[in-house]
């Protein structure tokens, strides 16, 4: 049951991003608390996020790209995975666990700012977020909120938010990815989940993507911030379940 339950939200979180663009990692790592370690549905989902990615950056109207921007946020985001990477070969499955369902909650509620504040847009706290992403992201896959609301607050050109994200994202999935397998942070049976969970998530980017043709602005509008408000209470309650099991383990 567990591993059905795992592939439903998957196959949610891909179509999700399929309607929205972002949001996989987000809500994929909601299945985490389904499997027995994150060692191997970490590595799962960074995989899956480069495969989409890779997809969004096929499509034209997706793919303009800020590089002035871009090459800050991959410095700092590349050394982030580095130390990522070290955090997720320490942490134990109890702790991961934890720590990934805290960070999925306060994402989501980063990413419900409609208007992150103007004090954001400076470069030096754009290389510090972009740091401290790349720590998230190689230790938990989750974190891309952080990126998004400072390139908002800093009055980007919207038509390139998407293909400077996806290129951002993309990168440092990789490296994390690498930077793993380098530290022995990478579960075998990420094999497995590969096999057993590749072609869901890839029907659920399909079924996004032909439900986007079909929605308004105002419609993708409300549909990205109501699954926004759903990831931060799922995150809630994952976070309580979880310190509840950790307080009490029987």
């Amino acid at each position: 049951m567990s591993m059905v339950l795992f592939g439903g939200v998957t196959f949610l979180a891909a179509a999700f991003r399929g309607v929205t663009g972002f949001g996989y990692a987000l809500i994929a790592a909601l299945g985490l608390l389904f499997l027995p370690s994150p060692a191997a549905g970490v590595p799962f989902i960074l995989v899956s996020d480069l495969l989409l990615t890779g997809f969004l950056l096929l499509d034209r109207d997706q793919g303009a790209v800020d590089w002035a921007v871009a090459r800050l946020l991959l410095a700092m985001g590349f050394a982030g995975a580095l130390c990522g990477s070290v955090v997720a070969a320490g942490l134990d499955d109890g702790t991961a666990k934890l720590l990934v369902a805290v960070t999925i909650f306060a994402a989501a509620c980063v990413a419900l700012v409609r208007e992150p504040p103007s004090w954001l847009r400076h470069r030096g706290i754009g290389a510090a977020i972009a740091f401290v992403v790349g720590v998230l992201l190689a230790a938990f896959a989750v974190g891309g909120p952080l990126i998004a609301a400072w390139l908002l607050a800093g009055g980007r050109d919207r038509r390139t938010i998407k293909g400077t994200l996806a290129v951002f994202f993309g990168a440092v999935d990789a490296l994390s990815l690498a930077g793993r397998g380098l530290v022995g942070a990478i579960d075998p049976g990420v094999v497995g989940l590969l096999a057993a969970y590749t072609a869901p998530t890839l029907a659920g980017f399909a079924a996004g993507r032909l439900l986007a043709a079909r929605l308004s602005f105002d419609g993708w509008r409300r549909l990205a911030s109501g699954g926004l408000l759903a990831v931060a209470v799922a995150g809630l309650i994952q976070t309580v379940v979880t310190l509840g099991h950790s307080f009490n383990p029987s």
